[in-house]
């Protein structure tokens, strides 16, 4: 079987006329993998679908260079995409056949993941066909890299279609210094070789280099006790006058019930959670508590107040639980949740170190509500690196304005409740950031933010949720820029009330059709 291609010293080479797949959840760990290809395989031409200040504008200014230097110094042809119009397969494909790639040579094609739809699946097919045709036609080795946070529909459609490929696999962040490189199947010149899973330490120098096993291992309990029915619990999991059964071990709260645990090996841990400010010792309890006892080890969070956001519990989730029992969950329930998760183990990867954990955390801003568009912007694009990093969820949403009611009339409309969450408004639309919101649960934030439905008030709603999406769309704000002058303007983050000022609202009102 061949080795991994991150194996150090591989002397195996990748097959003539076939392509290579590659998916990325982050835009980040492709900057290293593309200067891996390029030291190590003569990589004749270089490809991106997307214009270089685009595909560059998340990048750290050390990776930016890192990536220019790499391309420069290994690869003579290298094509940026000179306007961002290329918004389909047809239309890329078309672009690299154009180019003039030399025969019996390696490529490389970088494609953000926004390009790929489940609506579009037989173009998707076709596009990889093509890209079979062209690697047999001129002898080429292509390496198609996608980044994004819809990578899970390439890996959809290979596993429908695996002969559209040689080889795939997968570059996940598990933190800034780690990351897991998962091969489905991979083809060499020495034969296939099946499903692998290597974790990866990003060097100074931007290298990445294998994890030795022993690094890779959690810390095993040196018991190895049949406890899987056994449930240690704190007392501030439990309301008042609720019994309990003998095979649960209570402790006053999580502090003592974390200082209690000695010698587990499949129990399972019931922590309270009560307030936000709770949120973040209570991660680093339990990524202590996974990286001792291991991954048979199963550790539950019972809210016990509404407290939890989307944000906080991606945080908890990157920290090692394996449940979050939500409040209002009667207590029989969740006993019947433990019943459930006996016998599993926990297969997520765990950050490197508690300060990677760490970076997952987000504290949220203590500002909601109006403000300008120049620091709507700033706030936009700080929080994009972060909830990059956390893979959190989140929206710009646009809303287009009616002609007959001004923009500082909107304002009276909007009653932004969350903190963390912000608007602006410009000539023609106004933009709404939430900084950690699942798309299924938007149509519900909109309808608190706003006093009136949106379809009354708004001509268009368009929403932005992905980081290339969002970059592509903020420059937008500044060019319909509109400052807001009224003895009465809202004070910068914070949220507008109808007292605000005096000036009439003119609302939408339906009136039939003249035909």
């Amino acid at each position: 079987m061949p080795k991994n291609p991150y194996t150090i010293e591989n002397k195996s080479k990748k097959l003539k006329s076939s392509v290579y797949i590659t998916t990325f959840s982050t835009k980040t760990p492709i900057v290293n993998h593309v200067s891996e290809l390029v030291k190590n395989e003569t990589i004749n031409t270089f490809i991106c679908s997307t214009t270089l200040n685009t595909f560059t504008k998340s990048l750290s200014d050390s990776n930016t260079f890192s990536l220019k230097k790499s391309l420069h110094s290994y690869c003579p042809n290298i094509y940026f995409n000179h306007h961002d119009a290329c918004n389909s397969l047809k239309h890329l494909y078309n672009d690299i056949n154009k180019t003039q790639i030399k025969n019996n040579s390696s490529i490389i094609i970088v494609i953000p993941d926004n390009i790929f739809t489940s609506k579009q699946i037989k173009s998707e097919i076709a596009f990889f066909e093509k890209l079979q045709n062209l690697a047999i036609d001129k002898c080429l080795t292509i390496n198609v890299l996608i980044y994004g946070r819809d990578i899970h529909l390439i890996k959809k459609m290979l596993s429908q279609h695996p002969n559209l490929c040689v080889g795939y696999s997968s570059l996940q962040s598990i933190d800034k210094k780690t990351f897991l490189y998962h091969v489905y199947y991979w083809g060499l010149n020495t034969g296939m070789g099946g499903e692998s899973e290597t974790y990866l330490t990003l060097n100074d120098d931007q290298s990445l280099t294998p994890q030795s096993k022993m690094g890779n291992a959690q810390t095993a309990s040196p018991l190895n006790i049949d406890d899987e029915s056994t449930i240690y619990i704190s007392h501030t999991a439990i309301e008042k006058n609720q019994k309990t059964s003998d095979a649960m071990i209570c402790s006053p709260n999580n502090d003592s019930l974390e200082k209690s645990l000695t010698t587990i090996s499949r129990a399972t841990i019931v922590l309270s959670c009560s307030t936000q400010n709770e949120v973040r010792l209570l991660g680093i309890c339990i990524y202590t508590l996974r990286k001792t006892f291991g991954h048979h080890i199963k550790i539950i969070i019972r809210e016990m107040q509404p407290c939890l956001r989307y944000s906080d519990e991606m945080y908890l989730l990157q920290s090692g639980i394996n449940l979050i029992i939500h409040f209002g969950t009667r207590f029989s329930s969740m006993l019947s949740s433990i019943e459930i998760l006996r016998g599993q183990i926990l297969t997520r990867a765990l950050p490197s170190s508690t300060e990677e954990l760490l970076n997952f955390y987000s504290q949220t801003e203590k500002i909601k509500g109006y403000t300008t568009n120049d620091r709507f912007i700033h706030y936009a694009s700080e929080s994009l690196v972060h909830l990059d990093i956390s893979q959190t969820e989140f929206a710009l949403i646009k809303l287009e304005l009616l002609p007959n009611i001004s923009p500082e009339a909107y304002l009276d409309m909007c009653q932004i409740q969350r903190e963390g969450d912000v608007m602006t408004v410009c000539r023609s639309a106004i933009y709404l950031f939430l900084q950690g919101v699942r798309m299924t649960d938007l149509p519900v934030a909109l309808r608190n933010i706003f006093t009136l439905p949106i379809r009354d008030i708004f001509s268009s709603q368009t929403s932005f949720t992905t980081l290339g999406s969002v970059e592509r769309e903020l420059p937008n704000i500044t060019q319909h820029a509109v400052i807001i002058e009224h003895k009465s303007v809202p004070k910068e983050g914070l949220t507008r009330s109808s007292e605000d000022y005096s000036a009439p609202v003119i609302l939408a009102k339906h009136k039939p059709l003249d035909f």
